[in-house]
């Protein structure tokens, strides 16, 4: 048997059960004015009932200084994450002015619910 046919042959041995999308939910993160250059926030999701797997994507972001006159981040970094029933969201916001510049924001997730 080829080394081709062989990786399909075994491909065919694996199992794959299908999910189904059983609901969706909007996790809205809100961000507090700080100076610390990272802040992390976590939102309590309510899955329907047969979930097995959430999964989560960024739908959109509002984050900026506080004192509504700086508009270059440097570098900013949106990161989520998600369980059956948490949702979690880290900023990371660091510029040339490090931990001097207080910045707030919204970060809002679109969380897919998946099982039987």
């Amino acid at each position: 048997m080829s080394q081709s046919a062989q990786t399909t042959a075994q491909a065919a041995d694996v199992a794959v059960t299908p999910s189904l999308m059983l609901g969706r939910q909007e996790a809205r993160f809100t961000f507090i004015p700080s100076s610390n250059s990272t802040q992390t926030q976590r939102f309590t999701l309510s899955p329907p009932d047969g979930t097995q797997t959430a999964v989560i994507c960024l739908q959109e972001f509002d984050v900026q200084y506080t004192n509504r006159n700086h508009f270059d981040f440097g570098q900013l970094r949106v990161s989520l994450s998600t369980s059956r029933d948490l949702a979690d969201c880290t900023v990371t916001l660091r510029d040339d002015k490090i931990n001097e510049r207080q910045w707030e924001g919204t970060v809002t997730g679109l969380v897919m619910f998946f099982g039987k």
